[in-house]
């Protein structure tokens, strides 16, 4: 501990050094400052530890606490040093008078607690409550009957009596040595059967009277009892909350079937559309290079996809039919620009949205440079479908992995299982 207030002495110099001459950091000083404050905390410890371990003496527990269990270390000068030593102290032991009162509060304790959900010792019909310790654990108490037909050891109802019987029970009470037997009695009554019991004792008294019949192949159920008619039905499954769980099972599952139909349809048609993109572009671009303009190119493309409609060679084209709906729109005077501006939006993909916002500068500009900027579109749509193609490939390939693996295990089963057994494997 010395060396610990030295330490501290030294860094609370050091400290106030730092500060009066601005010879360092904030961060240093306040450095020095904590590591100072470690040292009085250590002496302050120290101390504690140091008055602790030159106490004479130790509390014991409280009668029913139990020993208690202390480690020491221990010095004897030329003998032990710092010599570790477990003592067990045992609990404060009470004088002869001082158990006795103990052992009188016991049995009224006793009297309090054994009855349990009982009202009254002269009927018992319900389970007795028996502490195994009283006062606080100070007194040890067990139990013996005088009839152990109606009751346990540990004081439940063995057998329910027909009549009432009285048992005596003898409580054995210890108290640090000091034994005292308390002996009360109780008396077990037959409990207040309700109407529906008392039906139900005569039911299982005619069944058994059936089952003692043994040339019977069976029991015939009683079919009245007390003049009154009684009917069997054996217990089933409550098919009403079941059929609750099926409804809502196949209602969660139709619900979520149409999402999933949605989400499917949605995707056939972005496929699609895709698909479609790069011969719409190439035909516009074809028909501006013929001489035609935008609105012109447009029908005419439009026109063509309507006539194979018509005469069943090709199927429906949701790309060429929202051409269809923007033709439809301009013949209703919708103006054109709104028209393109309304076919991106219907389309919902972004190389539709591009190539409407195309037409729409174009149209407001001018057709010139259309034509090149079409092109490059054209091209930029090709390689956009080659690599959707690639991938598409890719991802048949990974769904083929399994049947062609399965496949394989069926191949060598037939060429090992034979040779296995011609070689006798």
């Amino acid at each position: 501990m010395f060396w610990y207030l030295l330490g501290a002495v030294v860094c609370l110099a050091a400290a106030i050094h730092l500060k009066r001459n601005a010879l360092a950091q904030k961060s240093l000083y306040q450095a020095v400052l904590v590591l100072a404050m470690g040292f009085l905390l250590a002496v302050a410890a120290g101390w504690a530890d140091g008055k602790a371990q030159k106490e004479t003496k130790v509390a014991r527990n409280d009668p029913g606490q139990g020993n208690l269990e202390k480690e020491f270390i221990v010095d004897i000068p030329g003998e032990l040093h710092h010599y570790p030593l477990a003592v067990e102290i045992e609990e404060r032991k009470l004088t002869k008078a001082q158990r006795k009162q103990y052992l009188e509060e016991a049995k009224e304790e006793l009297d309090a607690q054994i009855l349990g959900q009982n009202h009254s010792k002269d009927e018992v019909v319900e389970d007795l409550y028996l502490p195994e310790y009283l006062r606080e654990g100070a007194v040890e108490a067990s139990y013996r009957f005088s009839d152990y037909n109606v009751f346990h050891l540990d004081g439940t109802i063995n057998k329910e009596p027909k009549k009432p019987v009285l048992v005596e029970i003898t409580a054995e009470l210890d108290c640090q040595g000091e034994i005292c037997l308390y002996q009360f009695s109780v008396q077990a009554v037959p409990r207040q059967k309700s109407r529906q019991e008392e039906i139900a004792e005569k039911l299982m008294g005619l069944v058994s009277s059936q089952n003692r019949e043994e040339a019977n192949g069976f029991v015939e159920l009683p079919g009245r009892v007390e003049g009154k008619q009684v009917c069997w039905r054996q217990q089933g499954i409550n098919r009403s909350l079941m059929m609750v769980f099926m409804a809502a099972a196949v209602a969660a599952a139709i619900y979520f079937r149409e999402k999933e139909e949605k989400k499917r349809k949605q995707a056939e048609r972005e496929t699609q559309m895709m698909a479609d993109y790069c011969g719409i572009v190439s035909k516009l671009s074809l028909l501006l290079g013929a001489g035609m303009n935008i609105p012109l190119a447009w029908e005419k493309i439009a026109d063509s996809y309507q006539q194979k409609r018509s005469r069943g060679e090709t199927d429906e084209r949701y790309a060429y039919e929202e051409m269809v709906n923007t033709l439809h729109e301009m013949q209703e005077g919708v103006g054109e620009l709104e028209a393109y501006g309304n076919f991106g939006n219907r389309c919902q993909l972004s190389d539709y949205r591009r190539l409407s916002s195309m037409i729409v500068q174009n149209v407001r500009k001018g057709s010139q440079g259309m034509q090149r900027l079409l092109e490059q579109e054209e091209w930029e749509a090709y390689e956009q479908r080659k690599a959707h193609a690639r991938q598409m490939g890719e991802e048949a390939g990974t769904k083929l992995l399994l049947p062609m693996g399965i496949m394989l295990a069926i191949v060598l089963a037939i060429l090992v299982i034979p040779a296995g057994l011609a070689l006798n494997i």
